[in-house]
């Protein structure tokens, strides 16, 4: 209350309104001043009773004073009201942990009383202490942020590093197929510069041929006119003759131009077809961004090595504990087959998996957790299940082929058709069988994996063998020609039959 009496009036001790300073230096409201003089008949302080011969100044400064206090005085009584119980109009000191609501003295009794309360100050307490630590938890991961030491700028630095390294190895791709194209080009332009070369030099020699032919007809006329009178007229109708045939000019055919369609026939087709020694098609793709920073994967996303020091820019993400490396695309429907190279690895692991998404990183690599798998641990082969089921082999496996496939069955008991799915394991060598599950389920896409346990010894996908095929279209005047054929071998089959039953019918009658 003493900052409610320092700005209060004197005379009607409220606070100000539209204050005024004296002469004197105290200040009072302008209507009470005026009304004091009034009523005096003399112009002095009410306070100090000092004259004051000049009009009263208005106090700016107290002014905006006595409004603000005003406006604040105003707001905590509109909270203080709202801080009471809208039910009872009683002060609310107390929390309902049980309702998650403040309650007042009443409330308590009435509405709450089975319920666990606790005093409103000291849950207020408890809960800005909590607020407090997760404060100081978010401006320690904030200072971390700045400081670039959290863990989404080291993702971010991570994006920047796949970015120009994808971006390299693009490059360098595109770079061996334009290599490969300007060779192709320069081999085709070689050969057409070639047989240009060829026919030019056979017509060259074709013209130097008949230029000398006509050079010795030309010399036999040219004697034969300086002949004398009786030899000329003698020789006249031999010589005219051989004259009519100075050119004997053979036929020139299309071979002896430029095979145009030799060279620009189907010329992409061709270059494309060729292109399949540089550009195998691989049936499973890696995915270099799911491999622990201790495997490195090849730069064409076929193979994975188990490194002996961790790369410099591994992946920042949590990875599963058993350093399994998916493959970028799943298979949910139609039946795939893949051949990978273990070479002489001994310690190695690969299959088919749901995935990995919301799944423990320690979590056990069994059917049960959705897990299908092979593994070589020296010279035993096991299968990825409860217990690890032993395989007997007489041979060591160099490529595993994994193959998936649709199987079903119709339970006539239910009279419903039940599908599953198989994965098997076998040798690729000689397509012998080493292992297989059943009864896969067809709920989720299926995932390839492989796991390298060997150091320095990779796994490799095979390249699938890619066949190019030419749709073969029968010609109209073709399907025409062999339907005539097929009408009139029918109608010589009729006559035929025809006359054996005419024949018949003679010789029964």
């Amino acid at each position: 209350m003493a900052l409610e009496d320092e700005l209060s009036c004197p005379v009607c001790t409220d606070v100000f309104r539209d204050p005024v300073l004296l002469s004197c230096g105290h200040s009072f409201c302008r209507q009470c001043i005026n009304d004091h003089w009034t009523s005096s008949s003399s112009r002095n302080c009410p306070v100090c009773r000092q004259l004051s011969p000049q009009e009263p100044v208005s106090n700016l400064c107290l002014r905006n004073t006595c409004e603000t206090y005003l406006r604040e005085q105003s707001t905590r009584k509109e909270r203080d009201e709202e801080h009471e119980c809208p039910i009872h109009g009683e002060k609310i000191e107390l929390f309902c942990q049980t309702d998650e609501e403040v309650i007042c003295a009443v409330c308590k009794k009435q509405e709450h009383a089975r319920h666990k309360i606790q005093p409103l100050q000291q849950t207020l307490q408890q809960r800005k202490a909590k607020l407090k630590a997760a404060l100081r938890s978010a401006e320690k991961s904030l200072v971390s942020l700045q400081k670039g030491t959290a863990r989404d700028p080291k993702i971010s630095r991570y994006i920047q590093f796949q970015a120009q390294h994808t971006e390299r190895k693009i490059r360098m791709e595109f770079e061996t197929l334009h290599q490969f194209l300007r060779k192709e080009e320069e081999g085709r332009i070689t050969a057409l510069n070639e047989e240009e070369k060829e026919k030019r030099a056979k017509m060259e020699r074709r013209i130097q041929g008949e230029m000398l032919s006509l050079s010795d007809r030309v010399k036999e006329l040219k004697e034969g006119i300086q002949d004398d009178d009786i030899t000329f007229l003698q020789n006249y109708h031999r010589i005219m003759d051989r004259s009519d045939h100075t050119l004997p000019d053979q036929e020139l055919s299309s071979e002896a131009l430029i095979d145009v369609s030799t060279h620009l026939g189907n010329l992409k087709y061709q270059v494309w077809e060729k292109m399949k020694d540089i550009c195998p098609y691989y049936p499973v793709i890696l995915n270099p961004s799911a491999a622990p920073p201790d495997i490195s994967v090849s730069d064409d996303l076929t193979s994975v090595t188990s490194c002996f020091h961790r790369q410099d820019e591994g992946n920042p993400l949590p990875l599963h504990s058993n350093r399994m490396v998916l493959a970028s695309v799943g298979y949910a429907d139609a039946a795939h087959a893949w051949d990978v190279e273990v070479g002489d690895s001994h310690r190695w692991s690969l299959g088919v998996c749901f995935g990995l998404e919301g799944k423990p990183a320690t979590q056990p690599l069994t059917p049960e957790n959705g897990f299908w798998g092979l593994r070589r641990d020296g010279d035993s082969y096991e299968l990825m299940a409860a217990g690890m089921s032993r395989v007997n082999m007489e041979v060591n496996v160099k490529v595993v082929r994994v193959k998936i496939v649709y199987c079903h069955e119709f339970l006539q008991d239910m009279m419903q058709l039940k599908r599953w799915r198989k994965v098997s394991f076998s040798d690729a060598s000689s397509n012998s069988l080493i292992a297989e599950f059943a009864r896969v389920p067809l709920k989720k896409k299926l995932f390839p994996f492989v796991i390298p346990e060997d150091q320095a010894v990779p796994l490799h996908v095979v390249p699938a063998n890619v066949t190019l095929t030419v749709e073969q279209k029968i010609p109209l005047i073709e399907i025409h020609r062999f339907s005539c054929l097929l009408f009139s071998f029918c109608i010589c089959i009729v006559f035929i039959f025809m006359s054996l039953l005419g024949k018949s019918d003679r010789q029964g009658r």
